[in-house]
């Protein structure tokens, strides 16, 4: 009777026994099949580890993290530091060049990696598992590992020279504990991400401007202390204050920067939770439904309207008869019939900040905001989708570039600091996207996109990437990497190289710090289609657009979530574009309309992006005011707080004032003043200035011409000489832009026997002998070159002069003793700036050596040969304007004055 229940589960387990004999004989044939733990040595370890990333460690490149206890060790394992060396080529490894891929001890780029090894009790290797890489510097070799407690450091070197020293420490955040459980649940999350262990790591990193060859480090109590180059400089970054102590010899300029944590959002976190666990094309999918799920949220909510605080619609600026007026930009036309109320029309914005531009209360003449505003359904076939647009007047705005400490990830050396500019010109900031191509993307390395701020390469630019690029005076330029033409192409990699042996000295040809700012983003607008730029911004034919408009491709193109673009428009005008429901189509539809010429996509959901107003107050709390409450930018709320993500920054530009750079000479102080001729509009931003001062004894004036203002023409004098055979060349300017001249320059006729080349409109009226120096007018734009090289573009205006200084240096031409009569001399400055020197002395030596003092490095006498006085001649002066002159003259065409955006030449 007790038997007979059993009986059933008796059978049952009989049936099933053979088959689990079988599954523990396959288990022991496995077990006895696999390879033998590891041997408990070193060199065994390292083999270990090697396997683990693909690559090899050194027996001497791993240090064992405090132990957690004998359960936790067996269990979970021991954690371990160490540095390796991948087999397989990494992304970045191209562009290391043939020199640099290994060390000068054979050995790889290396990485600093943390994992979890299991222990047998006599401590022998078991397993191995949780490796995360903490570094990821694709282009750097990181070296020196030393390690106590809870702290390690490691420094990382490239082209010879050690970019940085990084310090991580695992003993966790003493402030989490205060915090609400769902920060603390997401920092947990993003700890086991980036370290493996909940507790994440606090970063300082120690950036150099004058990197050194080598560095040597050890941990101690007080800190780490540091040994820098040959000479084994010390210097110690102090535990309790976070910064650099040199003892007062710093000649690396060391700095360090502690790295905030700061603690993602759940959505931050899907893709790259998903992509560890699933993998990258479940991270993808993942990122999808996230992006689906919030845009299925946002048309519940209430739909959110642009808060424009506006001083009503943007009246055009006054300008004299005859000039354009060029601000604000013309009204969009509406693609949807019918328009919106509003819709296409630009009204000035005032943000209700207590921020004020300089000179509008006492002058009505100069706009009252140099941003407008206007909304634009750019899509007939769905009405529903919005765009808003932002017009920068870059006139009165200069543009700053700063990477965030989080993003992007740099391939090698510190990351970005992501501190903000000065406080008191501060104006506003536009988010920027993370410069990544969604889960799954490397996140450094060759596919990664480019970087480049206070001179030093974050992560190199890629050749052919959409780029936004912002040169030393702020000014804004669009298009693909790399250019030619006025923007100098430099090789990244000269871009960290060490600096000159002394601090102070001159750097050696070729390894200055990039002078450029840029970001690139993950797709390109080129418009052909769209109106025909002002004849001050068009360039060469090279430089034009392509055919048909055009938003390079990108992966997630069909979503429908925030996207933001930035573009210049024909006038030289910024113009932002954002939507907070749009796909890629929508966002091109948009550029177009708004008569961008080139511009980048700023990226899309999930990474923030909009507009924001900043003001800072006396505590240092910044007042942020988004343009639409709905863009989810999160600018930083302190002013001396650093941002985590990219930003591009928006600041006050003094446009009332002397040309770059001020006159200063040693002992002295010369200002510059309004010219007293006519100027170009506007009236509130003078084009002309001059100063006086003394070189050898003679008073020597000079003239500033501000770049952009001008067109400049080349027209025989009367009294040049002509070859019978020789073409006739223009005396005058066109028709049409008489009214427009603002200045003449004399430079001289040519000599009877031998006289230097001249060419107007492309044509050649005297051969140019290769001889002296060249002023070349090209587009109206002005450049001094050496004479020879290169043939004559087509239409360009051309003469030899002599070349009385090169490389900053006065030639022995410049000291030929001549005839005591009236002199001058020119040059052009790097932002474009032309400078004009006259006097009266014997010698070229005078005016020349005025130039030098501005910062020329190139000049040329205006002299064709005889020797003929020189003059410069204004609008509304004394000597009055003439239409021609017996000499050779150098006309200068007013133009309105257009914004400072340009574009990149391909």
């Amino acid at each position: 009777m007790t038997d007979r229940p059993l009986s059933p589960w008796l059978d049952h387990l009989r049936g099933r026994l053979p088959i689990a004999l079988g599954i523990a004989l396959l288990g022991a044939v496995a077990r006895l099949s696999a390879p033998p733990p590891p041997a408990r040595t070193a060199d065994a370890i390292a083999g270990m580890l090697g396997e683990a990333i693909g690559g090899a460690v050194g027996p001497d490149d791993f240090v064992w993290e405090e132990r957690g206890g004998f359960l936790s060790d067996a269990l979970l394992g021991r954690r371990v530091l160490f540095l390796g060396v991948p087999r397989v080529p990494r992304p970045g490894d191209a562009e290391r060049g043939p020199d640099a891929e290994r060390a000068p001890d054979g050995r790889g780029a290396a990485d600093l990696y943390r994992a979890r090894v299991r222990l047998t009790r006599s401590g022998r290797p078991v397993s191995l598992d949780g490796v995360r890489n903490l570094t990821e510097t694709p282009l750097g070799d990181d070296r020196g590992l030393v390690a106590r407690g809870s702290r390690v450091a490691v420094t990382t070197s490239a082209f010879g020279v050690v970019q940085g020293v990084t310090q991580l420490d695992f003993g966790g955040d003493g402030r989490a504990g205060a915090r609400p459980l769902g920060e603390r649940l997401r920092a947990a999350i993003d700890g086991w991400l980036e370290t493996g262990s909940v507790d994440g790591a606090s970063r300082t990193e120690i950036s150099f401007d004058n990197p050194p060859a080598s560095a040597r480090l050890d941990l101690v109590d007080e800190g780490l202390v540091m040994a820098l180059g040959p000479e084994a400089v010390p210097a110690a970054l102090n535990a309790s204050t976070g910064e650099v102590d040199t003892g007062g010899r710093d000649p690396f300029v060391a700095r360090a920067h502690h790295l905030p944590r700061r603690i993602p959002s759940l959505g931050e976190l899907a893709g790259p939770s998903a992509e560890r666990l699933l993998g990258p094309t479940a991270a993808a999918a993942v990122e999808r439904l996230a992006l689906a799920a919030d845009r299925a949220t946002a048309r519940v909510r209430a739909a959110q309207a642009a808060a424009y605080v506006t001083r009503g619609p943007a009246s055009p600026e006054p300008a004299p008869e005859g000039w354009p007026s060029l601000w604000p930009p013309p009204p969009v036309a509406p693609a949807v019939d019918p328009p919106l109320p509003g819709e296409g029309a630009w009204v000035l914005v005032a943000p209700s900040l207590p921020r004020a531009l300089p000179g509008v209360e006492d002058d009505p003449q100069r706009p009252s905001s140099p941003f407008a505003a206007t909304t634009l359904r750019p899509d007939p076939r769905r009405p529903e989708l919005r765009v808003h647009l932002l017009a920068i007047d870059t006139r009165h705005i200069r543009f700053t570039l700063q990477a965030g400490y989080e993003a992007p990830r740099p391939t090698v050396g510190p990351r970005g600091t992501g501190q903000l500019p000065h406080a008191s010109t501060l104006r506003g900031a536009i988010g920027l996207g993370a410069s990544t191509r969604g889960p799954g993307a490397p996140r450094a390395g060759a596919e990664a996109l480019g970087m480049v701020v206070g001179g030093r390469a974050i992560v190199p630019p890629r050749d052919g990437a959409a780029t936004l690029g912002v040169d030393l005076s702020g000014r804004p330029y669009f298009g693909a990497w790399p250019s030619g033409g006025d923007v100098e192409r430099v090789p990244w990699a000269l871009w960290q190289r060490p600096a000159a042996s002394s601090p102070g000295a001159p750097r050696a040809e070729g390894s200055t710090r990039f002078p450029w700012a840029l970001w690139q983003g993950p797709s390109l607008f080129e418009a052909g289609s769209a109106a025909a730029p002002l004849a001050i911004l068009a360039g060469p034919p090279a430089e034009r657009a392509p055919a048909s408009a055009a938003l390079s491709p990108d992966d997630g193109d069909d979503l429908i979530v925030e996207r933001a673009a930035l573009c210049m428009t024909d006038r030289g005008f910024v113009v932002h574009a954002w939507g907070s429901a749009l796909d890629a189509a929508a966002l091109r539809a948009a550029l177009e309309r708004a008569g961008c010429l080139s511009g980048v996509s700023l990226g899309r959901a999930p990474d923030p992006l909009g507009v924001a107003f900043l003001s800072p107050q006396q505590d240092g709390i910044l007042t942020a005011e988004r343009l639409s409450p709905a863009m989810s930018i999160a600018p930083p709320e302190h002013a001396s707080a650093a941002s985590p993500r990219p930003f591009l920054f928006f600041e006050s530009r003094w446009t009332h004032g002397a040309p770059a750079p001020d006159l200063s000479l040693p002992g002295e102080s010369v200002g510059w003043t309004e010219d007293g001729g006519a100027q170009p509009p506007p009236a509130w931003s003078p084009a002309v200035y001059a100063a006086d001062t003394v070189h050898l004894g003679a008073q020597v004036r000079v003239h500033a011409f501000a770049p952009d203002r001008f067109l400049f023409r080349l027209r025989a004098g009367s009294r040049e000489i002509s070859p019978r055979s020789a073409p006739k060349l223009d005396a005058e300017v066109p028709a049409d832009e008489r009214r427009q001249v603002l200045a003449a320059i004399g430079v001289g006729t040519g000599r009877r026997r031998g006289p230097r080349g001249l060419a107007v409109g492309g044509t050649v009226g005297l051969r140019f002998r290769g001889e002296g120096g060249l002023l070349l007018v090209r587009q109206g734009r002005i450049e001094i070159r050496p004479a020879g090289g290169a043939p004559l573009a087509p239409g360009a205006d051309a003469t030899e002069l002599p070349l009385t200084a090169d490389d900053g240096r006065l030639r022995p031409e410049a000291r030929e003793i001549g005839t005591m009569r009236r002199r001058s001399a020119a040059c052009v400055l790097d932002d474009g700036t032309l400078l004009v020197a006259t006097t009266t002395f014997d010698s070229d030596e005078a005016t020349t050596e005025a130039l030098l003092d501005l910062g020329c490095a190139r000049a040329v006498a205006l002299d064709r040969g005889a020797h003929r006085n020189a003059f410069v001649h204004r609008a509304s002066g004394d000597p009055a304007l003439q239409q021609t002159y017996e000499e050779t003259a150098l006309f200068a065409v007013g133009v309105a004055m257009p914004g400072r955006a340009r574009r990149l030449a391909p």
